[in-house]
């Protein structure tokens, strides 16, 4: 295995069909039928040569801070919660000057 970034997945599979390889070491998915947005994944292999897939989607490079700031991105994520649960008040913007 290369040196590359390792997950730790301790998650249920569920098999959906059968490929087979062809001679070029390759595998057809098919339509994800579920991830119809998805043009790009990430493969990973463990040490049993067991392959997982994980779609993956892009992001604009604008928006990219947001995810490598983890203070941020909580902040975000507590807000759509409490916006989720009906928790949001209105702001009167002429108070913000």
């Amino acid at each position: 295995m290369s040196k590359t970034k390792k997950i730790h997945i301790e998650d249920d599979f569920e098999e959906i069909e059968s490929k087979t390889i062809d001679q070029r070491n390759r595998i057809v998915l098919g339509a994800l039928q579920n991830l119809p947005e998805v043009k790009r994944v990430k493969v990973y292999i463990n040490l049993q040569g067991e392959i997982l897939i994980r779609p993956m989607v892009e992001i604009p490079a604008s928006e990219a801070w947001l995810y490598k700031n983890k203070k941020a991105l909580a902040s975000v994520r507590k807000g759509l919660e409490q916006a989720g649960k009906g928790k949001v008040s209105e702001l009167d913007l002429k108070s913000l000057d």
